[in-house]
């Protein structure tokens, strides 16, 4: 089944589907695509897309898979939802065990999977992503972004804003925070590859913790472990190296706390600039 909406504004995608996938492609177009296929021959799941909600009201697109489709015992149908929409289209989605992915850039977005993995390209507004048991994948965010994850790693390539993030064994890494930082995590390790702004505030239980400091970045420390090592590279009485006019540099404040692990604060790469 596929349909097209005709959507030359702003965009919003709402989409709510239990079990399968959940595709999207954002381009130079005018208009949203979308295509719903089986990815299990059985019933309920051709049910479910005869049955499935495809329409447009206003600026919204909505696609949902019909709840009153699922089969005996509970069993949920297996639909892949494929979507083409334009560059900055706000994404909602909502599922039970789908993967969601999404290439090329997207709005604000809203991601809720129970056991289901999420992909994204390119954020270029906030982000809330939940998930029960999955992995979170975020190569940039714009906005400001909150992750939560249970039995899931989370890997974000660079926050350019606020960045908060609470897992339950699980690992995170992040490349590049230009801003705020939180963490939190129980059973899994911290690694942030380079700061150089805002508070970071980071806190592990059974996890070691792993910062790197940017070139020219002012860092105040207060770091504790308990049944844990401290260590730095940095020398904090120093004076940052003098700054050119191309890397303004920042100051940063290290708030690390770890039980059952180490802290290490390292020299980290120079963040790239936002182009």
């Amino acid at each position: 089944m596929e349909r097209s909406f005709s959507t030359p504004g702003e965009t919003r995608l709402r989409i709510r589907n239990p079990a399968g996938l959940v595709l999207i492609e954002t381009g130079e177009t005018s208009e949203t695509v979308v295509e719903l296929q089986a990815l299990r021959d059985d019933e309920v799941t051709r049910n479910a897309i005869e049955n499935a909600t495809l329409e447009q009201r206003g600026d919204t697109v909505t696609v949902e898979i019909a709840k009153q489709s699922w089969g005996f015992l509970g069993r949920s149908p297996s639909v892949g939802v494929r979507v083409r929409c334009p560059y900055g289209t706000a994404l909602e989605c909502t599922t039970a065990s789908a993967d969601v992915s999404a290439a090329g850039r997207i709005g604000g977005t809203s991601v809720k999977t129970a056991s289901g993995d999420v992909q994204l390209d390119h954020v270029g507004g906030s982000l809330d992503a939940n998930t029960a048991s999955g992995d979170i994948r975020v190569s940039a965010v714009d906005g400001e972004a909150s992750l939560n994850l249970v039995s899931g790693d989370a890997r974000i390539g660079t926050a350019r804003s606020g960045l908060s993030i609470t897992l339950v064994s699980g690992d995170l890494e992040v490349g590049e925070a230009h801003a705020d930082l939180s963490a939190k995590s129980v059973s899994g390790d911290q690694k942030v590859r380079s700061i150089r702004d805002g508070q970071i505030r980071l806190q592990s239980v059974s996890g070691d913790i792993e910062v790197g400091v940017a070139p020219g970045t002012r860092v105040f420390i207060d770091a504790s472990a308990t049944s844990g090592d401290v260590r730095s590279e940095l020398d904090v009485s120093q004076a940052p190296r003098e700054r050119g006019s191309d890397q303004p540099g920042g100051e940063a404040k290290l708030r690390l706390k770890s039980v059952s692990g180490d802290i290490a604060v390292v020299r980290g790469a120079q963040p790239a600039e936002v182009s």
